[in-house]
């Protein structure tokens, strides 16, 4: 029973992996966007060029706090989606048991 349901678990996980491969997070904050995927990759950062005229310690805070939030987004999708295959292994009754 166990050997299974571990077979399943590991199965699942590597989709899972795949899944939020394919999620899109994009974060913009005051002419910074930050784009990447739900496993937390960021693939791709563009500044505007107004932010370029800005002084060089407003465009690292803009940084920081979009690449943060970017992040904060992409753990969230990820716990979601956790979410959704546990309760899809689990038998039914049982899918609230990890929130």
């Amino acid at each position: 029973m166990f050997d299974n349901l571990m077979g399943g678990l590991e199965e699942q996980h590597a989709q899972l992996k795949v899944k939020l491969a394919q999620i899109e997070i994009v974060e913009e904050l005051e002419g910074v966007i930050i784009k990447g995927n739900a496993t937390k990759e960021i693939t791709n950062i563009e500044i505007s060029p107004d932010v370029f005229a800005q002084d060089k310690e407003m465009l690292e805070d803009l940084l920081i706090t979009a690449v943060n939030r970017f992040f904060t987004k992409a753990v969230d999708k990820e716990g979601e989606e956790t979410q959704k295959m546990m309760s899809e292994l689990l038998p039914p009754g049982f899918e609230n048991m990890f929130k």
